[in-house]
């Protein structure tokens, strides 16, 4: 009777894991036609049904990184972090942790938040896909802070992690040649 038990229990498990991922699925897509369709307020509510619903699904990080994306887009800086703060915070995903990171160490560089940026960079997992990314955005930060050598290393760290055929791979570069000339054009003005 006990295996019984434990058998029906286990199926009865699966199948309510697997109706709940379709749910969030569903409620995933919709917010996503909202914002085809160009209805921020619905694809905010579904998003916020997502999180609060559904928050052991991928689908909830998912909606929040786009949620994230869409209060960028509108210039609300404080929200974009929170909704990325939560993908941190909830998300089981180490490469959804990563992008959280990466989208808001950018957020706070923007924000002019420089310490924050930095230590939000420096908590990415060690030997990810994104090193490269998170190379560039540090020195990002470093550039910010006019630290032109850090900056430089932190470039050239980025563009030996990037890819070659990575279409990121010519703006990083630009980004290094401008903070080499800067950082000569600077020790020339201290002599």
């Amino acid at each position: 009777v006990l295996g019984l038990a434990v058998l029906f229990g286990g199926k009865a498990w699966f199948a309510y894991q697997e109706r709940n991922a379709q749910s969030a699925s569903n409620i995933y897509a919709v917010m996503l036609g909202a914002l085809q369709a160009g209805d921020v307020m619905n694809a905010g509510e579904k998003a916020g049904m997502l999180l609060a619903d559904y928050g052991n699904t991928p689908y909830a990080a998912l909606g929040a990184l786009t949620l994230a994306r869409v209060r960028l887009e509108e210039g609300q800086l404080d929200a974009a972090s929170g909704q990325l703060q939560w993908v941190l915070d909830n998300s089981d995903s180490e490469t959804f942790r990563d992008i959280a990171r990466l989208r808001l160490a950018r957020v706070l560089l923007a924000s002019g938040d420089l310490d924050a940026a930095a230590a939000t960079a420096a908590q990415a997992a060690s030997a990810s896909s994104f090193d490269a990314l998170f190379a560039e955005v540090r020195g990002d930060i470093q550039r910010a802070r006019g630290d032109l050598l850090a900056a430089s290393n932190d470039y050239q760290q980025a563009l030996a992690a990037m890819p070659m055929e990575s279409q990121q791979r010519e703006l990083l570069q630009l980004k290094y040649a401008d903070t080499l000339a800067a950082s000569a054009a600077a020790a020339e003005t201290a002599e």
